[in-house]
């Protein structure tokens, strides 16, 4: 068991020792994102803005055309939200070699409310051109993205969700952008998910196999690339399938997942489970994700519905 964050935080003072083009900027926030000990390993390459975090984006964009390589971090609602324009023409437009680091994502910060749930993020993001969107469902996936982030010259966006859970790849697993991951066998349906859901899902194949029903859990890391054959492979060898996602319905995994079952894989159910859109209340994160519809019995509830339909 390990923290996301903790991963991320450990992987980028590694890649800071080990390319000194590597810089780090936070938004009065390094202590929650864990970006400190970066701070102390590599002195001199981290900047914190302040409360600033429409600043990120055009400061990081020219580090980028310096020649350097900046990592910037806040909570993903302000990461994205409270920059996009930004982002769409300093990063996105431009192309700029900008990583762009959404902490706290989803409902990880339930307690603080609306105001701090990033619900929004992976459609936003997936709707600019020349963006790569990545998801890690647990810490070693996250250190080998942050180690493939620092390789690829382009905008990316790193969505982290404040999660400890049991590492759910294989041994030997190596990350590969715009890839699926297949995580568990089954025929009857499939479950994609993202980030640490990916274990929730994990749990209901569990629960279902002890109901006679065979269940595919599908890792869905890379957001964008997502080409049709990743989601189409699995899709056609169960009944139906089911998408798992702690962000508004619209416009992340379950309609990237949706728009290729309507052109690939037309007339195979799908059902998509996430928020609704609606904003939402505050409480613990795992209190919300039940209340909004992502318990385990949800999910079995959603498999039964669409294999009673099949």
């Amino acid at each position: 068991m390990k923290d996301i964050t903790t991963a991320y935080s450990e992987a980028l003072v590694e890649i800071g020792l080990a390319d000194p083009r590597v810089v780090v900027l936070d938004a009065d926030l390094p202590d929650s994102c864990k970006t400190e000990p970066f701070y102390k390993a590599c002195p001199g390459r981290a900047i914190d803005l302040g409360v600033a975090e429409q600043s990120l984006p055009t400061v990081a964009a020219g580090l980028a055309l310096a020649g350097k390589i900046p990592f910037y971090n806040t909570f993903a609602v302000f990461a994205v939200g409270r920059s996009f324009d930004m982002i769409r023409l300093s990063i996105a437009y431009a192309r700029a070699n900008v990583k762009i680091i959404g902490h706290a994502a989803g409902l990880s910060l339930g307690y603080a409310g609306p105001s701090h749930h990033a619900l929004e993020d992976v459609a936003m993001m997936r709707a600019l051109p020349n963006v790569v969107v990545l998801q890690p469902a647990d810490a070693e996936e996250c250190r080998q993205m942050v180690w493939w982030m620092k390789d690829y010259v382009g905008p990316v966006y790193l969505r982290l969700m404040r999660a400890t859970v049991p590492n759910v790849h294989a041994e030997g697993w190596r990350f590969e952008v715009g890839k699926t991951e297949l995580l568990r066998e089954g025929s009857d349906v499939t479950l994609y998910s993202t980030g640490d859901l990916c274990v929730n899902a994990l749990r209901v194949a569990e629960m279902l196999a002890g109901e006679g029903i065979s269940a595919r859990v599908v890792n869905v890391s890379t957001l964008k690339p997502l080409p049709p054959e990743e989601i189409i492979r699995h899709a056609e060898l169960t009944r139906c399938g089911v998408t798992l996602e702690d962000h508004n319905i619209i416009g992340g995994l379950g309609s990237a997942v949706a728009e290729i079952y309507a052109e690939f894989a037309p007339g195979k159910p799908l059902r998509r489970l996430g928020i609704r859109d609606m904003f939402t209340e505050s409480d613990d994160c795992e209190v919300l994700r039940d209340h909004y519809g992502l318990a385990d019995a949800d999910v079995v509830a959603a498999v039964h519905s669409l294999l009673d339909k099949t």
